[in-house]
């Protein structure tokens, strides 16, 4: 029985594909998890239509928030990571 859901499951490539994107995706979450450096910093940089935001929480503690839009991603890691604020 079970050969056969595998079987199955795996016979599409694009299914294959995404369930091991999605294993892949869990596990990486898992060694982020238990690594303590990985740990010290929080940070999300997302994209809207009129450009880049994001947040940062570094390690002392102070959260930074930047809600004007920016016109490239580089550019707003530069201001949430670099920022004394």
């Amino acid at each position: 029985m079970i050969n056969w859901i595998v079987d199955n499951l795996f016979k599409w490539d694009s299914l294959r594909i995404a369930l091991f994107s999605e294993v892949d995706w869990y596990n990486s979450i898992s060694r982020t998890l238990e690594d303590p450096d990985s740990m010290k910093t929080v940070s999300t940089i997302w994209c809207e239509p009129d450009g880049w935001r994001g947040w940062n929480l570094k390690d002392e503690g102070t959260y930074y928030f930047h809600d004007l839009p920016e016109k490239g991603i580089a550019d707003i890691m530069d201001i949430i990571y670099g920022s004394d604020e």
